[in-house]
């Protein structure tokens, strides 16, 4: 009887000791949150005045539209509905129209911040990092403010995006806190100064979601662009580090992100293609320049 009670007191100890760690850690990630939070509303994000065209090459910037549309089956812009395999199972992108019910037309500023920099939603749930929030941790005050502007006068789209089919509980997703804890970078913070071409590949382009090799959890712990064997659909993602791109000059890689275009006169496809159709082709001249110089440059390793 006291061999098992003194089994029954070691298993009861080791839950606890793991749940208080389990603990420590979400409330690490809570603080971490809560310093972003804070630089957002130190800035005033609530007040700031936005530029809604500005909002428009944010949201291309970030990728939203075509995350957000589901091109293949020629869905209304922003309605979701794009389906991303993950080794949890299938996550569909939202509807993120300006629809009150079934977009995000009732959210205000804040609310558009926590989400993407800090990936919760408005009840205070996680979301799944699907969300690129690990690279958005860094997004600009003012880039916010104009990318709430635009998406405040999009076409609404009355549609419900279809649900997630996971192979996990959906519950699993209060223990994000953890994850995040772990695999989200504590910095740059929002507002830190970076240069243009690294916050547009790093930050809002988040290229290392789909140029960098992701663990069995689906963190990425090298966010350097050297490739990645496992990217969308299993498909294999190429290296962009200055050494993949040797042959390459600014002039080159800028006009292919304006047109798809390589030197060989080849186009891009597969994933590529609507990245530079829809969000690269719409950046301004001196943008893609910048991201070709910091894709180029000797920190880009």
């Amino acid at each position: 009887m006291r061999a098992r009670f003194r089994a029954a007191a070691a298993v009861i100890s080791v839950i606890v000791v793991v749940s208080l760690i389990i603990a420590s850690k979400i409330q690490n990630n809570s603080q971490t949150e809560s310093l972003r939070r804070n630089i957002w509303r130190n800035a005033n994000l609530s007040t700031l005045p936005a530029d809604e065209s500005r909002g428009e090459r944010i949201a291309r910037a970030a990728g939203c539209i075509a995350c957000h549309t589901d091109l293949e089956s020629d869905g209304e812009m922003l309605a979701g509905g794009v389906v991303f395999a993950t080794p949890i199972g299938k996550i569909i992108s939202p509807n993120i129209s300006s629809d009150k019910q079934y977009g995000i037309g009732d959210w205000n500023r804040e609310q558009l911040a926590e989400a993407l920099i800090n990936g919760l939603a408005p009840d205070g749930s996680h979301y799944w990092p699907a969300l690129p929030y690990v690279a958005y941790r860094s997004m600009k005050t003012q880039d916010v403010a104009d990318l709430h502007a635009w998406l405040m006068n999009t076409k609404p789209i009355s549609l419900p995006a279809p649900e997630h089919k996971l192979r996990i509980p959906s519950a699993s997703n209060r223990l994000i806190g953890l994850w995040k804890n772990q695999y989200v970078p504590k910095g740059p913070l929002p507002d830190e100064p970076i240069p243009m071409g690294q916050y547009l590949v790093n930050n809002l382009g988040h290229c290392a979601e789909c140029h960098a090799q992701r663990g069995p959890l689906g963190s990425i712990t090298d966010r350097s662009l050297k490739g990645n064997t496992r990217g969308p659909d299993g498909s294999n993602v190429p290296a962009i580090t200055r050494q993949a791109l040797m042959d390459w000059t600014v002039e080159d890689i800028a006009f292919y992100l304006e047109i798809g275009m390589t030197p060989e006169g080849d186009f891009a496809g597969a994933h590529m293609a609507p990245v530079v159709e829809h969000s690269t082709s719409y950046l301004l001249p001196e943008e893609r320049i910048a991201i070709a110089e910091y894709l180029l440059s000797d920190i880009n390793q």
